[in-house]
């Protein structure tokens, strides 16, 4: 069965999961996670358009627009992550959590096919799969403990934010999951 984000079982699922991976990474539940970490228990090795040699191509990849992908070679366990260095820190770090995400989850890959009616390349797109992905990388980074925390002690956006090295979008996005947004407008206002 798909995920769906708005199923409760869905949603307590993955906190659980969330939280089990924390445990798992020794990192408890109210301290901030560098994504590099989870990176590295995984195995993911993280690479950047430069490290292919061809600045050329690292040029244009770099106006493109995109913020990341990963993959697996055939028979290795490293997972494989390339980021876009244009994107902002923030926007590369939640990047680097999904897609580490989409691997614990073991996502399907999408698939690159030729679209019969242009000759073009196109790719298969899950949108479950994308948000289990997403809410999972944001519950790994923002656990609902520290967010129940946070709010109950009338931090900020920003503040959480900060304290996370990720965007006050998704501190916002943790807030309204955990159902703390009505809690959180009465002071942030």
């Amino acid at each position: 069965m798909p995920y769906n984000r708005g199923d409760y079982r869905d949603k307590w699922r993955i906190e659980r999961l969330a939280a089990t991976v924390r445990r798992k990474l020794k990192v408890n539940q109210l301290e901030p996670l560098s994504p590099w970490h989870l990176a590295e228990a995984v195995p993911a090795h993280v690479f950047y358009p430069e490290d292919f040699g061809d600045e050329a191509l690292a040029g244009r990849l770099r106006r493109v627009h995109w913020d990341g992908f990963a993959f697996c070679c055939d028979g290795e366990v490293t997972l494989m992550v390339l980021l876009n260095p244009a994107r902002s820190e923030k926007r590369q770090m939640a990047t680097l959590m999904e897609e580490l995400s989409h691997h614990l989850l073991r996502h399907k890959p999408c698939a690159i096919t030729v679209n019969p009616q242009t000759g073009l390349l196109q790719r298969s797109y899950d949108r479950a799969q994308e948000a289990e992905a997403y809410d999972l990388g944001a519950a790994i980074l923002l656990p609902k403990e520290r967010i129940q925390r946070d709010v109950a002690a009338k931090r900020t956006a920003t503040e959480i934010a900060n304290a996370h090295g990720c965007s006050e979008e998704l501190v916002v996005y943790r807030i309204k999951r955990m159902r703390l947004w009505q809690r959180y407008e009465k002071y942030a206002a």
